[in-house]
């Protein structure tokens, strides 16, 4: 039910939560080269999301694939393509019947960057898209490879919303113990990935963009000013921190209440967004990911008029809801 939190904010905004919609998954099924490290439960379900989000106050969810990079090789552009048309279809269709409650972050099928800038202008007719959704490196490439230049000017034109989604890429062996290439890895790709594109100017060129950075950013909050000193090695106009302030952060992850509280005094309340990364279950703490995101943002100590911004009116204003 509604109200376990002190905060009765029934209009809350997710904007990180991943779908594997069912034709996609027949696809994918049909595709795959290795077994597929997808649960049952993260597959669509309509009612079951929808319960979830009525039990803790979501009343919109913008779905997502959390990667689509990692089901196809480089090598097979061609099915890459597929994917993504497909998914979006997918969410098309559920935005469709239920725009109340659905938006979509489209998938686009980089490294492919021509057939990734026809995606974009397909998905951006339909009802319910919001943006794109783009993994931290595609294929272990940078995202300020030149060849993503011609995408990335094309989706600057249009000020898309990115939001912004780790992707695993390969560490030393030593990594590989306890899941620490999952839990440490993850954010630390997120964290190099937005340093890197503070410092290499590419903030600069393509300045309409608007980036989601999930997880609360990573590690960028503890490590924003260290990463402050490799300005005079880079090649951008402005400090890291001029480009980090003007990121968004959502409240996703198994993160702790003092890390948003520190976001918003670093980069200010009007930057974080709510998000649960739903439908991704139960952390070690017991609580199911929606219900820890809730917390979160209710136990920061922040003001009613914070937690309004964070739970819906910042999502609305970047999203032009």
């Amino acid at each position: 039910m509604i109200g376990t939190f002190k905060n009765e904010a029934k209009t809350r905004i997710d904007v990180h939560a991943h779908a594997f919609p069912p034709e996609f998954m027949k696809l994918l099924r049909k595709n795959a080269a290795r077994p597929l490290d997808i649960r049952s439960n993260w597959e669509w379900d309509e009612s079951r999301f929808l319960g979830e989000m009525d039990q803790w106050g979501v009343g919109l969810q913008v779905l997502s694939l959390p990667h689509v990079y990692e089901y196809y090789d480089p090598a097979n552009l061609l099915l890459g393509v597929e994917l993504c048309q497909v998914a979006n279809s997918d969410y098309a269709e559920i935005c469709a019947r239920r725009a109340d409650r659905f938006r979509f972050f489209a998938a686009v099928p980089l490294p492919d960057a021509a057939a990734a800038c026809t995606e974009l202008d397909r998905a951006r007719k339909i009802a319910g898209f919001s943006g794109i959704t783009l993994s931290t490196n595609l294929h272990e490439r940078t995202l300020d490879d030149p060849a993503f230049d011609s995408f990335f000017e094309h989706a600057n034109a249009a000020g898309v919303v990115i939001f912004l989604h780790p992707l695993q890429r390969p560490f030393p062996k030593e990594w590989y113990g306890y899941r620490l290439e999952h839990l440490i890895g993850l954010p630390v790709d997120t964290t190099f990935t937005l340093a890197r594109l503070a410092l290499c100017g590419f903030f600069d060129r393509y300045a309409n963009l608007k980036i989601i950075a999930a997880h609360v950013g990573g590690t960028l909050p503890f490590l924003a000013p260290r990463i402050e000193r490799a300005f005079r090695e880079g090649k951008s106009q402005n400090r890291p921190g001029h480009y980090f302030r003007k990121l968004f952060y959502d409240t996703s992850g198994p993160t702790h209440e003092a890390i948003l509280a520190a976001v918003a005094k670093m980069f200010g309340s009007e930057q974080i967004v709510f998000g649960t990364d739903y439908p991704f279950g139960l952390g070690q703490e017991g609580k199911q990911y929606v219900e820890h995101a809730v917390g979160v943002v209710e136990d920061s100590g922040l003001s009613e008029i914070d937690l309004s911004k964070i739970f819906s009116a910042n999502a609305r204003k970047l999203l032009a809801l």
